[in-house]
């Protein structure tokens, strides 16, 4: 049996918007990391009224 290559030229539609979406979630979530890195850091002074 003999394959040949067949090349296809196609266009779908949404794939650029998608894209911009996905690189946006990453920055939001690379943001969200940094931010709970930065609470989980922090250090808290605890005094008690008389």
């Amino acid at each position: 049996m003999n394959l040949d290559d067949i090349k296809v030229n196609i266009l779908v539609d949404g794939v650029d918007e998608a894209t911009e979406k996905v690189e946006k979630l990453v920055k939001t979530l690379k943001e969200a990391k940094t931010l709970a890195d930065e609470l989980a850091s922090m250090k808290f002074d605890i005094k008690f009224k008389d």
